[in-house]
């Protein structure tokens, strides 16, 4: 039934569906380190989650994924040290993942955050960031916040869709920054903050729209740059 299953109306699944944040953040702080040889993950599909998961500050030795989740709040994880975080086809009012160090990928695809933005400044994240047919919908000017960010691989986020600018100045991006056909949106104001940016290609092509400036001041882009294609 994907109308009942869509995230956007996760407040109305029932508690057959439903897990307090608090039991998530037991299990991924706490769960399995006697099982030698395993690879521990928490994995939840289709759930609802309840109350904050404020996971800030602390070590999650484990691969934490949701799919097709709602969380009723922000998800905080500002300065915490993790494996890959997997948040796809969900809903979320906003992530804090400032000065986090993520040992794996970040990966947001098909996920709407609403009510609050994505926040990665200084973080460092061992793989990629994938932002691929995510919406981000922050509470002021910046949907975004990106500042400094290091990435040992790509940010990929083809189709993203912003209501508030985008902010990377300063940020390490090896793999490159790919935002093909992406609309970001910040009308009278900077839809774009690639300032002082590092990476080996930054392309906005295949559609990409931008309502407001886009800013590539000191930028160094060691391959392709390009706005190709119909915008």
């Amino acid at each position: 039934m994907p109308e009942a299953d869509d995230p956007a109306v996760g407040e109305e699944w029932g508690p057959e569906r439903t897990v307090r944040a608090a039991v998530v953040a037991t299990l991924l702080l706490g769960g399995n380190h006697d099982r030698s040889g395993a690879v521990a993950a928490l994995r939840l599909a289709g759930t609802r989650i309840t109350g904050r998961l404020d996971l800030s500050g602390t070590e999650i030795c484990h691969t934490f994924s949701l799919e097709g989740c709602r969380l009723d709040e922000a998800v905080n994880v500002h300065g915490a040290t993790t494996r890959t975080i997997a948040i796809t086809d969900s809903w979320v009012p906003g992530i804090d993942a400032e000065l986090a160090r993520i040992g794996g990928d970040l990966d947001l695809r098909r996920s709407a955050l609403e009510g609050g933005p994505l926040i990665l400044a200084n973080a460092h994240v061992a793989g990629n960031l994938l932002l691929t047919d995510a919406r981000i919908s922050g509470r002021g000017e910046w949907a975004v916040l990106a500042g400094s960010l290091i990435l040992e691989g790509g940010v990929f986020a083809e189709r993203l869709t912003t209501q508030g600018g985008l902010r990377v100045p300063g940020a390490h991006i090896p793999s490159g920054l790919f935002l093909q056909a992406a609309r970001l949106e910040n009308a009278g104001g900077v839809a774009l903050a690639a300032g002082g940016v590092v990476a080996s290609t930054v392309d906005c092509s295949q559609g990409f729209t931008a309502q407001g400036e886009v800013r590539l001041r000191r930028a160094r882009i060691e391959g392709l740059l390009t706005f190709a294609g119909p915008v």
